[in-house]
């Protein structure tokens, strides 16, 4: 066996390594992240869930991400009064202009994109239109209240 061959194929293996490792601390973190969302959505709506106005229910669902493998992630599911439902799901961490997407939708229609922007902030992201500009907006209580009173309103 040649010197250089198995030098390569060491090195090789140490990256691989190194890489799965990497991958996991980032799996992680995203889980966490997304677990915050979802727990901080329900810490905002338990006081209605408490007056019968709507059912929280927590998910578990399964992602694939090429780059970090099939993992399971936190979800919500939102049953308000007369069965108007809202799932708020977490779509992947490696999404092009953001560090991670969490999806509201209704049935098949995506309502609002949660974008993370790094550390604990987020913001919501909707495009006017299928090629429209993307709208952004902070997300927080108030407008979070301000989503579902339009939600529920149509």
């Amino acid at each position: 066996m040649s010197k250089r061959l198995e030098e390569i194929l060491e090195q090789k293996q140490k990256q691989q390594e190194k890489s799965a490792i990497d991958r996991e601390a980032v799996r992680q973190e995203w889980i966490s992240n997304c677990s915050k969302v979802m727990l901080r959505v329900t810490e905002w709506l338990k006081p209605l869930e408490n007056k019968n106005y709507l059912k929280i229910q927590s998910e578990t669902i399964s992602i694939r991400e090429e780059q970090l493998g099939e993992y399971e992630a936190p979800a919500l599911r939102l049953v308000f009064v007369k069965s108007q439902i809202l799932t708020v799901r977490p779509v992947g961490r490696f999404i092009l202009g953001a560090q991670g997407r969490v999806d509201m939708a209704s049935g098949s229609t995506l309502l609002v994109m949660l974008i993370h922007k790094g550390n604990d902030e987020w913001e919501f992201a909707r495009r006017e239109g299928r090629y429209g500009e993307r709208r952004t907006w902070p997300f927080n209580r108030d407008t979070f209240e301000e989503f579902l009173a339009e939600f529920l309103e149509e």
